[in-house]
Parts: C-alpha cells; structure tokens; sequence
C-alpha cells in the first residue's frame, strides 16, 4: 500500500537479505489486521517459490509498527526496461509475455485469482544468461480496509476501465485475463493511461494472431474471453514461434527505400572506414548506458547536496510557547555560495498552521510574541548526528546534533537566507501552479574546496521532457532518521512520467527529506526541485489523506533560475523571516509621518529596515524617502520592493513617478509596462494613473474616472502633480486637498499627497511680497489642517463600519443577505461605486431583473473610465433584457453598445451575440486566456438562456449551464462573472429540480 514504507534488509541471524515493508500509522495496520495478514502470509507459502515472492513473517517493531518481512527481489526497474529497447524486440516481449501468463497460470491451479493486476505487481529480473524472468508479488487482499479507497495511480486506472468490476459482476479467473490483456497492451505502447484498449490494438504492429487474441483478452464480455489462462500461455507460445521463425517483415515502402539508397549507404561506409582510421580513439569508446551516465552525476553531484536542518519558534518574555523544526535537502548550484532549495524547507514556519495559529490568538488577546529560528546545513561525509540521543527522554538540538561541525544562520561558518518566492493565494494560480512556486535561496559565506554547482537548465521546456526520461533525485529521505553519524547523500532513480507548464511527475520513490534536492537528467543538468508527493484522499466518515510514496512532485527549474539570476544581479528579495513587531514599526513611522515629520518617519523606517527586511516595511520606507524629497533613496526601495513582491503596482507607478518628475518619462522602464495594463490586470487602474500621467488620457475627464475613494484620491493626486509641474500652484493646491480630503488618514496617498500639498504651499508663501497676504494664506493653511484632522476621526469610523460590511460580505453565503449589506456599503460610502455594479449581478443571479436593471442605470449615469467593471455592467444589461422576452430592444441596446465600446475583446463578444461574428472565431481570438474566456463563456450562457423559451427548454437550459461550466473551467474567482456563473448554474438546478 501507499501508507508503508519499503527498505532493504539484512538478517542478523542468517546473513541472508530481506525486503521490509514497514506500515505507517496511516496505513490502518493494527493487531486484528496483523492476525490476518499472517494467516494469509501461511496461505501464500503454499504456492511454488518459482515465480512468486515469498513472504516470511509480520512483526511488532519497539516503537508500535507492524512490519512485514519478505524476500529480497533484485527487480528491474520497468521504467529502465522500456528505455533500453529490449521489449521493442517482439520476440523478447511476448517470450515475457507467456512467462507472466504461464506463472498466472499455476496461480489459477491453487486455486487463486488475482483480478486487480497491475504492472507493479509483476517484478522482472535478470538471470544469469541474461534473459528476463518474472516474479509476481500476490497478496490474498488487495486492501488492508475494504473501506477505504486508496488506490495508486495504476490501480485507480484499472478500476475506472475493468468491464467486470464498472458492471460489478462476480471477479473470476477471466478477470485476470483481462488485468493481464490490459498489461501487456501497456508495456507494448507504454501508455499507463490508457481506456480504449481494443482499438489501441489495431495500431500495432503485430501479427493477426496476436491481435485476435488480445482483443479476446480484452472482450467486455467474459464469456468470449480464453477459458483459462493456459490457453492464453499457449497462444502466446505460438505468436513467439512465429516471431523466432520468421520477424514481421518492414512496410514495402520502407523498403523501397532502402533499396533506392543503396549505393547512396556504399558511399558512407566507406567514408566512415576513413574516418575511423583517422580517429582511431572513438574504437575503444563505448557508449554509456543511462544507469551509468546517471551513477557518475550522482557520486560528481553528492558533496554539493547539502542536509538542511531548521529550529524554530515562538517565544513570550523568556518561555517557548511554541517550537517547531524541520529537515530537508539543499544543493549548491553557484561559485559565489548560492543554493537552490524549498521555501518550505528553508522557511517551514511560513506553512506552519500551528504556529499562525498561536501568533493569532495572540494578536487577539493582546499578548507580544518574539519569532526566532535557527538554520543549519551540512555537507557530504559531515559528522552530524549523535544516535545516542534517541537513549535520552527529551534530548536537546545539541543533544541529537552536532551543531559545531556545521555552517549556521546564527555564527561561523553562516549560511543565510537570501530569498524566498511568495505563494500566490489566488485560485487559478493555485490551480495551474499547485506547488505554489515553493523554492527559496540560500548562502553560505564560503565554499569549501572540491564542491562543484549543480548545472541549470534554465531554458527548458517541460512540456518537452520525454516521457519516461530517466532521471535521480538527490536528497536525505527521511531526513536524520535513515542516518547514522555522517552525513550520506542517497541516491533514488526513477523516471519522468508526466509535465505540466509548472511542474513535473516522477515515479521515483520520494519521501520526507527529499525535499529541496535537485531532479538530474541524463545530460547532468538540473531540471527541478523536489517538493513532495501527490496524496489521495480516502473516502470514508474520516476522510485520511495518504501519501503517494512514489509519486513524486517536482518543481521546474525556470524560474527559481531566473529568481537566483535576480539576487546575482543585485535585486533585494524577501527572506520569509516573520517579523511580529511589524504592525508596532509600522505604527511609529505612521505616528511621524502624520506629524509631517517626514525626515523623522524617513529615519524611524530605515531604522525598522536594519532589523526586518519585511516588505511592508520596504515600502513604508520607500514612501516616507519620496515625501522627505530624497527621490534616489525612494527609487532603490521602489526596485527593491518589486523585487521582492512583482505584483506590487503601486512601487511601480512611483517608479514611474519618478522618473516623470525628473523629465524622464520615456526613458522609465515602467512606463511601457503601466501603458500596457488594460481592463484585464488587477493593476488596471496604477495603468490608468500611468496614461494621465502621460498625457494619453485626458486629465479634465480623468478627475471623474474613479471608482472608490481610494482611487479618487490618487486620482486627485496624479492631477494635482501634472499641474505643479506646469506651474499651476493654486489649481494644485486644490486637487491636492481634495485628495487628503478623500484619503484614509493613514494610506500612502495620504502621505504623498500631504507632502507635495506642503510643498506646493511653501512655494506659495515664498511668493508673497505683503506681509498680509502671507499671514492670510498661513491662515488658511491652518484652517485646512485643522478641518483634516477633525474630520480624520469620523473618517477612521466610517473607514472601520465600512471594513466590517467586507468581512461579513465575505463570510455570508446567502445571496439575499449579501444584497443587503451591499445596499448598506453604498449608503456607507457613495463614492464607492463597486457595490453598485455588485448588486447589479447579484441580483440577476436571482433573476430580480428590474432590481438589476435600475442598479445598473444608476452605475452607468455616472462619468467613468471604461474599466471592467463598466464594460461588464453595458453588457448584462442587455442580456437581462434578452433574459426577460424584450427580444428588440435587447438588439437595439445591444447595437448601442457595440457601436460605443471601444474595447475590441467586448465589442467582439456583442457583434458575436448579434450574429455578426462566428464563435468558432472567438474562441481563436481567446486562445488560452482565462479572463476572455470568462467573460466570452458567462455572456454565452446567459444569452442562451434567453432563448430557452423558444423551443427545446431542457436542451438549452443545459447548453447555457454548459458554457457556464466553461467559464468556471477559467478559475478565475475574483472576477464577478465567476460567481455569476456559479449562481446560474445552481439557479438553473433548482428550476430544473
């Protein structure tokens, strides 16, 4: 099973080498299910030791482990056989093929079947004449629980394709013949996944015979398969025959060919006698095999792996509230002590639920808590565990390690976490990238001698890996507890057995400790980091997530190359490390900058910086430099805090505010990449800033394009910047203030804005020749600041009212209820006009059409930029006339909006709603993405339902629900139409219900 683990043995008493399976306490092994694996080890003894594994005994280990002991195998591994060729010999193939069928065969004459085969019970070896024999490995029960489904991938695949066990008839010996059919059709094609095996059968290339009978073999129906599984022996015996007498002869065509080549083959055999001749050393140069090739990286590449330990935890005053390590593997992969390695090796706090579980039970209660880790690393043939310590009741770190012999965070020789990749948090991220872009980097300050870095593959393209690509993976499984004193790099093979754009599966046996280790090629090259396994999920009352051993998950090597390439170049990223004092530094370079001490912010911040690089505190830094007027100091914190978070579009727009200011707009290499944002970015709006900043959008126009206060804020801002820079002091002055006026007292905006309005007033004051003129502005200024900061209190309420309306928007599934709290939001904050367009489809998931429709009125009244939201409102509102019989004037609107839009992707999808653009068109236009096809696939299936009143009710309601699932296929669950989608779908139900 998957809920065990496999190790080789040797008998103290007889020497002799054994195979333990140790079950886990996931594996559901206890003493009643001990009893009868015992009694049927007694029953398997019975059978003949030709052919079959034997198995010996089941034991209690010291620590309450149930383990069974069986003879040691020395099996080929299927993934080397089916790459070295052998089996593309016919004749050697089906000579396998009866030797599998004939040991089947004296399974059946003692009486047992064995209907769930699968190619991983049949273990191959190699006997000493070099032919290939096989042993089966039978168990009398599949599963330990017949409740708990827990099937590996080849069984899984079994039990979806068997005719016997879909239609659930009575398992018997002809079942087998099934299994078997199904296995060899897999070895011949070496497709694992296949369900349409009669017809695969025609695509060989096989004599007649030996089609008739796999497709015999393969029959659904069990009467017309062969009658027992001697009859299959026998007409594999014959077949074989056939392949020693006489091989299946070449296409003519083929041989054509060959023969109108003939002298052209003369030619170069002779031109390549000459060349051996000339080059006579290639004579003795044999060429290595994959085994080979892959053995000599393994012993290059094992010094540079390193072990990787990390202590950590929570500490309030002088006690351990919580403390936590873990183990895993690093490699060095540059000159300058760089390794490659897990976030969640190198930082394991950061996806430790107990530990964020504690720190916020502490923010609730008030209580302070101090975060602290410790990280060692040792290298190949390094004494670093005492075994002694497993004698102790509750041994120490120091206890079970030998600190001193290793490089660590806390002295000499140090290692230090240089960067760590942030997980995304957004569904279709998690969905096209499962592994969360979990790799991290780590240094040391000095190499030692002789250790060589792994080579990248930085270009490559998983997609274009080989399926079956032999590979290593290089790591400590298990971590200390498979190692004795010194440090010993073990060595697993296995090969490739699927790729995905981010990430790559493994059939190699993987276990804890393998983390973090790099995944080899047979070019010597790095292609991955090993991360984990896959897991199933057994169905049951208690649902039990089980590890797939042997089924392991690689990340790609692209980009933690390019992210190592980032640091090389000198880009600052983030270390993972927590920093629980955060909020409290946060809080004191606030309290300044509200002050309008900027200066003393700025020095609150960079003092924050030289104890916590966290990037919250990067940016409060970057911010409190550009409103004291050191603009080179901002810009680095800006690059900085881009660094280390790329999706920060607020570090970028400054960037390119910036470089506006100092009359080097064109030359910002932002610029082009703000410009470039549409409707479709998350950072739509900083591209929309970044257009009025740039003279693409007109800034009279642009003071009504906002959507929230926030946006009008900055808005507000980005004007007030273009007119200072024209020298328009008072026109400046008053979009500035509107933008303090409308900023939450304690955002970034605020700051920014606050600094330029003092600037732009000073300028003013330094103007004024009269005495009286001065005083009188000085007054006004006053009076402004005076009303700011009284209204700054009720701003902060409304601010709080308005932050839980959101969370209990978020927590409230019921749609009616959200309706309600949305009306409140609006009413809260008029200026916030997301709501509005919220409850616009909100509402036409509940089919309140006139509700919808008046929302939807009273957003598009309003002046605004033509973003998504709007875009999407002038659409539904003709598909909810469409939706509610007004066949006219939905065209007419329709046609409006058409005609009005002027985005392509919107006006495309209205003309394909008209008639005036194919589908089939679209979708090309789409290609692969995500957003279009959200938006395309919703408008689809609510216009189709539309015309379920027309005729074909069910058929339509169930064409509309399907482009709906088309459009949740997208995952693309910030967006509106995603929800609107899933309300349909479950609408539709219910009416069909």
């Amino acid at each position: 099973g998957y809920a065990s683990l496999l190790c080789k043995a040797i008998r103290e008493r007889t020497h002799e080498k054994v195979m333990i399976r140790l079950f886990t306490s996931q594996s559901g092994v206890d003493e009643t299910v001990a009893q009868r694996l015992r009694r049927e080890i007694e029953e398997l003894k019975k059978l003949p030791a030709r052919g079959f594994v034997q198995h010996y005994a089941i034991r209690h280990s010291q620590d309450k482990l149930w383990y069974r002991i069986s003879e040691w195998v020395d099996a080929l591994n299927w993934g080397e056989i089916f790459r070295s060729g052998h089996l593309k010999n016919f004749s050697v193939a089906f000579d396998l093929f009866n030797k599998i069928a004939s040991t089947l065969q004296v399974l059946h004459e003692n009486g047992h079947i064995i209907p769930h085969l699968i190619l991983d019970d049949i273990m191959v070896i190699e006997t000493e004449e070099g032919e290939l024999d096989v042993k089966i490995d039978y168990k009398l029960s599949r599963f330990f629980d017949p409740k708990l489904d827990r099937p590996g991938p080849m069984l899984k695949n079994l039990l979806s394709c068997h005719p016997d066990i879909i239609n659930q008839r009575p398992l018997d010996l002809r079942s087998d013949i099934w299994s078997l059919g199904k296995i060899f059709l897999e070895i011949l094609t070496t497709d694992f996944e296949l369900c349409d095996h009669r017809e695969k059968v025609d695509e060989l290339v096989l004599p007649e015979k030996a089609k008739i009978l796999f497709k015999t073999m393969l029959s659904d129906d069990p009467a017309l398969r062969p009658k027992s599984m001697k009859d299959v022996a026998d007409g594999l015996l014959s077949v074989e025959e056939k392949y020693v007498e006489e091989p299946p002869a070449a296409p003519d065509t083929t041989i054509s060919k060959l023969r109108n080549r003939q002298s052209w083959l003369i030619a170069v055999v002779i031109l390549l006698i000459v060349g051996l001749g000339s080059a006579f050393f290639f004579v003795s140069h044999r060429e290595k095999d994959d085994p080979t090739l892959l053995e000599e990286y393994a012993n290059q590449y094992a010094p540079s792996i390193g072990f990787i330990l990390v202590d950590y935890w929570l500490k309030e005053g002088n006690a351990y509230v919580y403390r936590n390590r873990a183990e895993g593997t690093a490699f060095l992969v540059d000159t300058d002590g760089y390794f490659l390695t897990n976030r969640h090796v190198a930082c394991p706090w950061l996806g430790d639920p107990n530990l964020h579980g504690i720190i916020g039970q502490f923010k609730l209660t008030g209580r302070t808590a101090e975060f602290g880790y410790r990280l060692f690393l040792w290298f190949e043939g390094t004494k670093a565990f005492n075994q002694s310590a497993g004698l102790m009741d509750s041994p120490d770190l120091a206890d079970a390690y030998f600190l001193n012999t290793a490089y660590r965070s806390d002295g000499t020789p140090r290692v230090t976490i240089a960067g760590v990749a942030k997980a995304s948090e957004q569904m279709r991220q998690l969905v096209v990238s499962p592994l969360m872009d979990d790799f991290a980097v780590i240094k040391i300050d000095k190499v030692p001698k002789g250790l060589v870095p792994l080579p990248l593959d930085a270009e490559m393209n998983t997609r274009k890996i080989p399926k079956l690509s032999a590979v290593i993976a290089l790591g400590f499984p298990l971590g200390s507890r498979t190692q004795q004193a010194e440090i010993n790099v073990s060595v697993t093979r296995g090969s490739v057995r699927r790729t995905f754009e981010n990430m790559i599966q493994i059939d190699a046996s993987i276990y804890g400790g393998n983390s973090g280790g790099p995944l080899i090629d047979l070019r010597g090259k790095v292609i991955g980091i090993v991360s984990g396994v896959a897991t199933d999920r057994a169905q049951g009352i208690i649902p039990i997530v089980t590890p797939l051993w042997s089924m392991g998950m690689v990340y790609p090597i692209t980009k933690p190359a390019e992210f190592l390439k980032d640091l090389k170049d000198g880009m600052r990223k983030w270390n993972g490390i927590l920093d629980l004092s955060v909020d409290d530094k946060l809080k004191k370079i606030v309290d300044s900058a509200i002050q309008g001490r900027w200066a003393k912010a700025m020095e609150e911040a960079d003092k924050a910086l030289q104890s916590s690089f966290d990037p919250q505190l990067v940016m409060a830094a970057a911010v409190m430099h550009f409103c004291a007027g050191d603009n080179e100091g901002a810009k680095n914190l800006f690059n900085q805090s881009l660094s280390m978070e790329p999706e920060n579009s607020n570090a970028r727009l400054m960037l390119f505010i910036i470089d506006w200011l100092d009359d080097q707009p064109d030359g910002s290499s932002h610029r082009e990449a703000l410009l470039k944002l549409d409707w479709r970015s998350p950072a739509e709006f900083q591209g929309y800033l970044a257009k009025v900043l740039d003279g693409s959008e007109d800034g009279d126009s642009a003071v009504n394009g906002f959507e929230s206060e926030l946006e009008k804020s900055w808005l507000h801002y980005i004007l007030g910047l273009i007119q200072a820079k024209g020298d328009n002091l008072e026109r400046s002055e008053t979009l500035l203030k509107e933008a303090l006026k409308t900023a939450h007292p304690e955002s970034w905006e605020f700051f920014l804005a606050r600094s330029k309005l003092e600037e732009i007033q000073k300028k003013r004051l330094s103007s004024f020749q009269s005495e009286a003129k001065y005083k009188k502005f000085q007054t006004m200024i006053d009076e402004f600041n005076k009303t700011l900061e009284a209204g700054q209190k009720k701003k902060k309420d409304t601010a709080d009212q308005y932050t839980a309306l959101m969370t209990r928007l978020t927590q409230t599934p019921a749609r009616e209820s959200k309706l309600k709290l949305l009306e409140e939001m609006i009413t809260l904050k008029p200026d916030n006009r997301g709501p509005l367009v919220d409850i616009v489809f909100y509402s036409a998931i509940e089919e309140q059409w006139e509700k919808s429709l008046k929302y939807a009125e009273s957003y598009l009244s309003i002046t605004g930029r033509q973003n998504a939201r709007r875009l999407s409102t002038g659409l539904i509102v003709c598909e909810i006339l469409h939706r509610m019989g007004k066949k006219e004037e939905a065209h007419n609107k329709l046609e409006t909006y058409v005609r009005e839009t002027r985005d392509p992707w919107y006006k495309s999808v209205g003309e394909e709603l008209l008639g005036k653009q194919t589908l089939d068109n679209l979708k090309k236009q789409a290609g692969d993405n995500p957003v279009d096809l959200l938006i395309l696939n919703t408008a689809l299936g609510f216009w189709t339902e539309g015309e379920i009143e027309g005729g074909n009710k069910e058929e339509k309601k169930e064409k509309a629900i399907e482009f709906y699932r088309q459009a949740l296929e997208t995952f693309m669950d910030k967006w509106l139409e995603f929800d609107f989608a899933k309300g349909r779908i479950q609408k539709l139900r219910e009416s069909t219900g």
